[in-house]
């Protein structure tokens, strides 16, 4: 017998309201049964918005074993949708109100597609590109987890992990592709256009197989072949005609900074205080961006960006790390503060370096 599904909404939007009262910001329907999509296990899915974040009542129960879920979803969560950062972001695209505080509140949940729509737009490929890689550098403790569950033998907590990183994946592919679509429905993703290779059978194989050290290799590959779309994706679009001036800006204060420390660390004998890589990383991904307009990111590893600083002409500083031949490497800090300025004069970027108070307030005056 089918549930009379209009009469229950109402039964637990009334009850909802008698418990909460004006702690109920809205309360709306969605789901399979919304959307003319049910079978015979699908769940009743309502929700309502609390005004509050740390309100969590629910009402969970079965009619006729059909599972009905009134539970709060909050708007600080309906955001996270509304910007693609929430996988449940589908929930916003097809619902219906059935109960608002006020009008505003209304309005308030009907704008939120709205931001979704624009996402989706060509003007925010950069945008959406950029919270790609986001959500791909989230897969790494996932990935350690099922490698260290993989090495004990774990079964089903490799299952767990796997397929913890497949949702990951599946998500950041949509927003990578910009398309607003229901990740649990294997059909959708795979008509998305841009995929990692061989993406079909490796699904295939990580959702047949329980054996751990499969799993691990499978999700590996997954997560292999996913970050050199991911790669391909930032090179093409998070490119940009640009200069060093305006990509290093007023950097030359700071990585003096980093050289004073540097050469701070090396007059106490101090490994742990020791910026080298601070420096090296903020001078290299500059240039690369100046010199190819690739805007790299934490995304990268520092070798996708790496500069032949030597061939630049800076001494090298690495050797005399090796060795811990700290009044060699003081020399070279030397050495490569002078050279650091020539670099960024040679490429027209102002070092923002003034010999005295007087000389800064001229600088400040002419601006």
């Amino acid at each position: 017998m089918a549930i009379d599904v209009a009469r229950i909404v109402d039964m637990l939007t009334a009850a909802l309201l008698r418990d909460l009262g004006d702690e109920v910001d809205l309360i709306f329907c969605y789901g399979s049964l919304l959307k003319g999509e049910a079978h015979q296990y699908s769940d009743l899915d309502i929700s309502y918005v609390p005004a509050h974040e740390g309100t969590w009542k629910s009402i969970t129960v079965l009619v006729d074993d059909v599972m009905v879920d009134l539970y709060p979803i909050h708007w600080s969560k309906l955001e996270s949708m509304a910007n693609f950062d929430d996988i449940s972001c589908t929930v916003l695209l097809q619902n219906r109100i059935v109960y608002q505080r006020s009008e505003a509140l209304g309005d308030r949940f009907r704008a939120l597609p709205v931001r979704l729509e624009e996402l989706q737009q060509p003007a925010a490929r950069p945008i959406m590109v950029r919270k790609a890689l986001e959500l791909f550098q989230g897969t790494g403790y996932q990935y350690y987890l099922l490698s260290q569950q993989a090495a004990g033998g774990h079964r089903l907590s490799c299952m767990q992990q796997a397929r913890n990183i497949l949702q990951s994946v599946l998500h950041l592919l949509s927003v990578c592709n910009q398309k607003c679509i229901d990740t649990r429905k294997l059909d959708r993703v795979l008509a998305l256009p841009k995929l990692p290779e061989h993406f079909a059978a490796t699904v295939d194989r990580l959702t047949k197989t329980t054996d751990p050290l499969e799993l691990l290799t499978v999700c590996e590959n997954l997560l292999t072949s996913t970050r050199t779309l991911l790669l391909r994706e930032q090179q093409e679009v998070l490119r940009s005609t640009t200069t060093f001036p305006v990509v290093f800006d007023a950097a030359y204060p700071e990585l003096r900074g980093d050289l004073q420390h540097i050469m701070l660390a090396c007059e106490r004998e101090d490994m742990f205080h020791f910026p080298l890589i601070s420096l090296y990383h903020e001078l290299m991904i500059h240039t690369a961006q100046a010199l190819t307009g690739v805007a790299y990111s934490d995304f990268n590893s520092l070798a996708e960006y790496e500069q032949d600083l030597v061939a630049l002409g800076f001494p090298d500083l690495l050797p005399y790390v090796a060795a811990a031949d700290f009044q060699g490497l003081h020399r070279q800090c030397v050495l490569f503060d002078r050279r650091l300025q020539e670099f960024l004069s040679e490429h027209s970027v102002p070092l923002n370096s003034f010999a005295d108070a007087d000389a800064l307030r001229h600088y400040l005056d002419g601006r």
